[in-house]
């Protein structure tokens, strides 16, 4: 009870005297996509992390920006991004970023936010630069890491040492041309032995050019990630799903992207190009082919025992390569990928017309189970799409509707209305049949998989002057057949709503209520059949600059979950963060101490943290104990800073039949060269 009234007092007093300074406008973008969509994923993160920062050091050009720019940045929607074009149509190059305001659905928040990363240039820039200079000129970028923790997270079987280490080369020019190499080493897995040894367990290398010529206007050459519509046959890379960004539901941004992440499972590696043919048309072809981890089994059905069926019963997403029954299922898998997108233009709409081939070279056989019934089985797997987005005044509407090869049907369609300046609606609806198959789908939904859905999203943003936003989104939806641990339909929903309140530059308070109901099976003696799950959560989070060197962050929040009519277990956690950053000083960083107390697993309670740079950290707490990080970041020049992170757990009450309470102790440096 002292702690927990620290925390409030913390939290409701915020100080005096606090400077008129800009905000960051990463952490919290960050936090709302990461911590509040289950389905973001660190490479993600990474991705758009990367994004940027690079367009911090190199702004991105308002008077020359595509409309796939401006979704890249993920930080307008496209209520936005249309009302800004049609503004810049209409009045011409904007003479200064004071403009902005005159845009409609743009508010002061909003613009403070992009202007870290966006602004006005009216005179030439390096465009005019030819692109094939772009090979000896631009930036070089070098990212040296290495991390270990204590006790090591992995199983005495693990091949290697408890050493983690990556290493990162990037070129960069005007954002037209990237390329460079990536190697990174997970905990356990052996370096310069055993089975790896030609070094690092994973390796990648891309090449990617923007605007090269008028017809040329994207090509991708060995790691990529790459999109299709609204992602019902293809998504790899950032696709943001519910959030407290409420009208962030649209995939939108460029077709097509440079790979350079750590990840070693969700991107393509191959060739890929996007031409413009005219004034109207566009053409996205690529192809991928690269081995996949896969757990590669003997089929069931075999014929002839002398000559077994090798067959494959899942793909393995982890990239973990420790143990042996890991490295038996490495690269195992031969996966070969084309497709093809054909889009026709106009100034308020596009409609596109997509295909997608996949093949492997031994068949796809899931373990037999009555929620598999209509996975995807066997070697190849076609779909066929057709996406389109169109605006009018201040509607937006989008969607996709697509067919597997098996006769499987999905469509997704919603829409984005301002209703007037300080208020944005959003609604979309997915219908993902139970029988439509898709490998790398990754749509609007509530579950990961592309089908077995049919829900119903509503969302809104208002904004009631410069100090005060709301935002609230309920779904629904109910699953038409079977899933792992639901043997029946089910039905589904869930409620979030969030109130900002920024009384003054550098001063920001918000609350924010979740509610979740999802239904599954009983664990009930001597009842059988579905029961409701309950799952909520209350946040109070306020950050606040004591001075231009100085932010404070508090925060608390309750966590509740339910099964029926049992008296359910709840969660708390409460931290306080300082981030500083001495104006003049080469030294930053920032330090939080964390305590949790949970009654069980199902009442665990997630948060963000920041870490290194291309680097994020979204643990989940259960039980009772606490934790503490330091993140130090020294500029030692120009053109090297170091960054270092210390992080301790120590947990008192396990709550989990694997758990163990102690201490657990990880340390991460990193040297950034840019040169």
């Amino acid at each position: 009870m002292i702690a927990a009234g620290y925390f409030l007092a913390l939290f409701f007093v915020p100080g005096q005297g606090l400077a008129q300074v800009e905000e960051p406008a990463t952490g919290e973008l960050l936090e709302n996509f990461f911590r509040d969509s289950e389905q973001a994923s660190e490479t993600d993160a990474q991705l758009l992390l990367e994004q940027l920062e690079y367009l911090r050091q190199h702004p991105l050009n308002l008077n020359r920006a595509t409309r796939e720019d401006l979704a890249a940045l993920c930080l307008l929607n496209e209520i936005q991004i249309e009302n800004f074009l049609n503004y810049r149509a209409q009045f011409g190059p904007l003479l200064n970023v004071y403009e902005l305001q005159a845009v409609p659905a743009w508010e002061v928040p909003d613009i403070r936010r992009v202007l870290p990363f966006a602004g006005v240039s009216t005179g030439l820039d390096t465009r005019n630069v030819p692109l094939w200079r772009g090979l000896v000129q631009g930036e070089e970028e070098l990212i040296l890491r290495w991390g270990r923790q204590y006790p090591p997270n992995y199983h005495a079987a693990a091949e290697g040492d408890p050493n983690t280490m990556a290493i990162r080369y990037r070129h960069t020019f005007d954002n037209r041309m990237r390329f460079g190499i990536t190697a990174e080493k997970d905990a356990g897995e052996a370096f310069f032995m055993g089975s790896n040894a030609h070094g690092f367990d994973f390796y990648s290398a891309h090449f990617f050019v923007q605007y090269a010529t008028p017809t040329l206007k994207t090509l991708a050459l060995g790691d990529y990630s790459a999109r299709m519509g609204q992602g019902l046959l293809l998504q790899t890379g950032f696709s943001p799903g519910k959030s407290a960004e409420t009208t962030a539901i649209a995939r939108g941004g460029r077709r097509l992207g440079a790979y350079s992440a750590f990840g070693e499972t969700f991107f393509l590696r191959g060739a890929a190009a996007t031409l413009s043919l005219g004034k109207y048309w566009e053409i996205t072809a690529l192809f991928s082919s690269r081995r996949r981890d896969g757990n590669v089994i003997m089929a069931n059905d075999t014929i002839d025992p002398e000559f077994p069926d090798v067959v494959f019963s899942s793909l393995q997403t982890s990239g973990l390569h420790r143990t042996s029954s890991e490295i038996a299922d490495e690269k195992a898998v031969f996966e070969h990928l084309g497709g093809l997108s054909a889009s026709h233009n106009w100034n308020n709409g596009q409609v596109s017309v997509n295909g997608l081939y996949l093949a492997y070279d031994k068949p796809l056989q899931p373990a037999e189970a009555p929620y598999r019934k209509f996975v995807f089985t066997g070697k190849r797997l076609t779909g066929i799409s057709v996406d389109y987005f169109w605006r009018h005044r201040n509607l937006y509407a989008f969607g996709e509707m697509a067919r597997s090869d098996n006769g499987g049907l999905a469509s997704l369609h919603g829409l984005l209305f301002a209703a007037e300046r300080h208020v944005t609606l959003a609604v979309l609806h997915r219908s993902l049949g139970r029988n439509y198959q898709s490998i790398y789908a990754a749509p609007f939904a509530e579950s990961s998989g592309p089908g077995n859905e049919q829900g119903l999203y509503l969302g809104a943003d208002v904004r009631f002057g410069r100090k005060w936003q709301i935002n609230a989104y309920a779904d629904v939806w109910k699953h038409p057949w079977l899933r792992f641990g639901v043997g029946a339909p089910s039905n589904g929903s869930e409620y979030l709503g969030r109130i900002i309140w920024t009384p003054k530059r550098g001063v920001s308070f918000h609350s924010l209520w979740q509610l979740e109901i999802k239904e599954r099976d009983s664990n009930n003696p001597g009842y059988t059949g579905l029961a409701a799950n309950r799952r909520s959560r209350l946040r109070f989070h306020a950050s606040y600059k004591m001075s231009p060197a100085l932010e404070l962050r508090s925060r608390l929040e309750w966590t509740r979950f339910k099964t029926g009519a049992t008296p359910g277990s709840r969660g708390f956690l409460a931290f306080q963060e300082a981030v500083f950053h001495p104006l003049g000083f080469p030294l930053t960083g920032s330090v939080r101490y964390t305590i949790f107390d949970t009654q069980d697993y199902d009442s665990r309670v997630y948060t963000f943290e920041n870490d290194l740079f291309a680097a994020i950290s979204i643990p989940g707490f259960a039980g009772r104990g606490s934790r503490f990080f330091v993140n130090l970041s020294w500029r030692a020049n120009n053109w090297l800073r170091l960054e270092s992170r210390f992080e301790q757990t120590i947990l008192r009450l396990a709550v989990t039949d694997s758990g163990q309470t102690g201490r657990e102790t990880a340390w991460k440096l990193q040297a950034r060269l840019r040169f």
